[in-house]
């Protein structure tokens, strides 16, 4: 009896050597970075942001809140409306990421840059652009344009008279000013029962931004998918077109900012017209707008 129990008491030690996992080689991924950063102003509105990070990073990348994010080891950044703004900067490395946090004041709103897209919509002073009444003067379509999901027909600008009659007037002070005439093109997403034409005081709550009122607006040259520049509207409830359509998805409230691609813009000589675009994510938003000479 005493030999059955040492075997059995054996035989267990052995099975449990047998399934005892291996212990593999490990690989020390080092110390996360340590980041820092310096921070020059160039003029009023732009500035130089310089990582001083260590601990051989390999990626860098900047968040300036309600600016955009960047990536770099050296980052030259335009802030066009005066505030106080959070930045948040992080470097990479094999063993993670470590990050440094602070802020930049911005004293000033920058002037309008009266050339490009920002003499178009000015004229170094100020103009009226609406919706063109013209059929696919709303357009939407899949994010790479190959077909097309809804566009307004002929008809449709007779059925939506109240949305064809909004102004925007773009001023060379970087104001814009929209103006509903009394009248919207309500939706159900705006808090209405079916989509059709309104009186802006439906408009209530969240949605009230949505109507009349001033705005600030930007050109950032040199961007956006034509290379044409990009319209930049500011202010809670600052929109081209429709309200939904923002960088952030069809949203059923106001957002702070939406930014557009300049598409296009011509001048036949009775009118001017420009095309601009929103990415919302899930697909592309276009307007055509124009102001009469």
């Amino acid at each position: 009896m005493k030999a059955i129990k040492f075997f059995t008491f054996a035989s267990a030690a052995l099975l449990f050597a047998a399934c005892e996992p291996a212990v593999l080689d490990k690989t020390e991924l080092g110390e996360v970075p340590t980041v820092d950063y310096t921070l020059t102003y160039v003029d009023t509105n732009n500035i130089t942001l310089t990582t001083q990070s260590s601990g051989d990073p390999f990626l860098y990348q900047w968040d300036i809140e309600g600016v955009g994010t960047f990536s770099g080891e050296t980052v030259d950044v335009l802030i066009s409306k005066m505030g106080t703004y959070n930045i948040t900067h992080r470097a990479f490395n094999q063993g993670g990421h470590g990050e440094a946090t602070g802020t930049v004041e911005i004293l000033a709103d920058a002037p309008l840059d009266c050339s490009g897209a920002g003499l178009f919509l000015t004229d170094c002073g100020s103009r009226v652009w609406k919706m063109e009444p013209v059929e696919g003067a709303y357009w939407v379509g899949p994010v790479d344009g190959s077909s097309t999901w809804w566009a307004n027909t002929a008809a449709d600008v007779g059925v939506r008279t109240c949305a064809f009659d909004d102004e925007w007037t773009f001023n060379s002070n970087a104001e814009m000013i929209y103006d509903t005439k009394g009248d919207i093109w309500a939706e159900t997403y705006m808090g209405v029962a079916a989509d059709g034409c309104n009186p802006e005081t439906v408009l209530a709550g969240t949605k009230t931004p949505w109507g009349s009122g001033t705005h600030a607006f930007e050109i950032i040259p040199d961007a956006g998918v034509a290379g044409l520049g990009q319209l930049k509207v500011n202010g809670l409830g600052a929109f081209i077109g429709l309200p939904k359509a923002t960088n952030v998805g069809e949203v059923s409230d106001p957002v702070a900012s939406i930014t557009y691609d300049i598409l296009s813009m011509t001048d036949d000589g009775t009118a001017r017209r420009m095309q601009v675009e929103v990415n919302f994510g899930g697909g592309l938003w276009r307007f055509y707008i124009y102001s009469e000479l």
